[in-house]
């Protein structure tokens, strides 16, 4: 639900900190600033957690637990994965400050502070690197996918969806004008409208709590999935082999909900969500393994891998948020995520582990 009015939005950091301190919350690592990968190979290796070497196995043999289970916050070259309530708390504690500060301010010049101070040109500049890159990466996968399975005329709708996706950034804080209370949102989310238009919005306090280059990566990319889901296409009565079969492997595995599957999207987006997981973790592990050389060890990468998707862990939010549309959090951090071939490759997880059948838009392999 959106705040209604300014004051309301106020009345919420009250209610934040009371919130807060009732949270049994424990910070054991210092925040990072955001960096680019350009600059990733600089990072000063003592800022960074010591975590034992057996986390690759950890990450092997139990992929949901070792990324889950631990309330521990780890940081990888890029950053870290804070909580959600924790960037929300920052973010409104940083609109408070500015209205004690310029009690004298219009609503609309307090929104452009605050936009100023969360939205930096650095943050935005890495968005859209990441928005670019991502966007390149899905085309390169429905380019390579044989003609029996998305056909050209099937590449080129695909394609032209993906492009028509624009990542909308304040500030101005005008841009976000009918949504105002975004600015202090971890909700990042991907919207059509009437004529083709598409864009992708990102919450001011997901930028203060999750710095990560590998969350961003899958959290803009399972956004802009959204676009080609299967949910999307349904209203334009497209169809595609590769989705049938792909679809078809989600409904046969037992643990990522059958009935869900096959209800997806009449009752709700349980098929899109899916859906934009799977197609978030392929582009995510592309970037794992792009980017594997320049992780200085085996804890760097393993650290990397977990917060992609660390943010997934919790299914509820301190104020409110329905999930009946997605996946359970087992779900999605170990069948979609965690079992992906690649990664496990990536990981180098041993013989001694049990290989798992994994969805593709072949079918199941």
């Amino acid at each position: 639900m959106h705040l209604p009015k300014y004051t309301a939005r106020v009345s919420v950091i009250v209610a934040s900190f009371v919130f807060v301190s009732s949270v049994v919350y424990k910070q054991v690592t210092k925040m990072h600033g955001d960096i680019t990968f350009r600059e990733m190979t600089g990072a000063d290796s003592s800022e960074i957690d010591p975590i034992p070497k057996i986390l690759r196995d950890s990450l092997c043999t139990d992929f949901y637990k070792t990324v889950c289970v631990t309330n521990s916050v780890v940081s990888d070259p890029t950053g870290s994965v804070e909580p959600d309530i924790k960037g929300e708390v920052e973010a409104l504690r940083m609109y408070e400050k500015i209205l004690h500060q310029h009690p004298d301010w219009s609503n609309e010049r307090v929104d452009e502070e605050l936009v100023n101070r969360i939205y930096t040109p650095r943050r935005k500049k890495m968005l859209f690197e990441i928005y670019d890159w991502i966007q390149k990466q899905m085309v390169k996968l429905i380019e390579k996918q044989p003609e029996d399975i998305i056909p050209s005329t099937a590449k080129d709708e695909l394609i032209r969806r993906l492009r028509l996706i624009v990542l909308e950034l304040p500030p101005p804080a005008s841009v976000y004008g009918n949504e105002p209370d975004l600015f202090t949102k971890n909700d990042v989310y991907y919207e059509s409208f009437p004529g083709d238009k598409k864009v992708i919005r990102v919450g001011g306090a997901y930028l203060l709590s999750a710095k990560s280059w590998f969350n961003r990566v899958f959290t803009i990319a399972h956004e802009m999935s959204h676009a080609i889901d299967p949910c999307e296409l349904e209203a334009g009565h497209f169809e595609i082999e590769g989705y049938r079969r792909l679809l078809q492997c989600f409904q046969s595995e037992k643990n990522t909900g059958p009935n869900r599957v096959k209800d997806g999207c009449t009752k709700n987006n349980y098929l899109g969500e899916l859906f934009s997981d799977w197609l978030a973790s392929q582009v995510t592990v592309q970037a794992l393994e792009f980017y594997s050389s320049k992780l200085k060890d085996e804890d760097e990468l393993s650290k990397a891998v977990m917060n992609s998707v660390k943010d997934l862990c919790s299914e509820e939010s301190w104020m409110d948020q329905n999930i009946e549309s997605h996946p359970e959090s087992r779900v999605r951090v170990e069948k979609i995520f965690g079992r992906n071939p690649a990664l496990r490759g990536l990981l180098r997880c041993g013989h001694g582990v049990r290989r798992t059948p994994y969805c593709t838009f072949e079918g199941k392999k």
